[in-house]
């Protein structure tokens, strides 16, 4: 699987589709309740086996763990002054999900 680089449009722009779809998505814990739940319903309606859309489920929330540690210790390493010197270092995430 391809390399995944999280950038700031990206996510400004998905945020954006949720709000247009749904003012209330400027709420960022509803919003991402919206994109698990789209995430859900891709893995559901994928037509892979079932036995191993469960593996997929679990491998995904590790991943979205992952990327939320990442997205922490980029805000709060060096107390932060990497992330001062450097907003868009704390902004991008990167990351390799593949299927086992």
């Amino acid at each position: 699987m391809a390399e995944i680089v999280l950038k700031p449009e990206l996510i400004k722009g998905l945020q954006k589709v949720l709000v247009d779809y749904e003012p209330e998505n400027e709420d960022p814990i509803l919003a991402a309740q919206y994109l698990s739940a789209v995430v859900g319903s891709i893995v559901a309606t994928s037509g892979i086996p079932e036995k191993d859309q469960n593996d997929i489920l679990n491998q995904l929330i590790d991943f979205i763990k992952y990327v939320y540690e990442e997205q922490r210790k980029a805000g709060t390493s060096s107390n932060g002054s990497d992330a001062a010197a450097n907003p868009q270092a704390a902004q991008d995430s990167f990351g390799k999900w593949t299927p086992k």
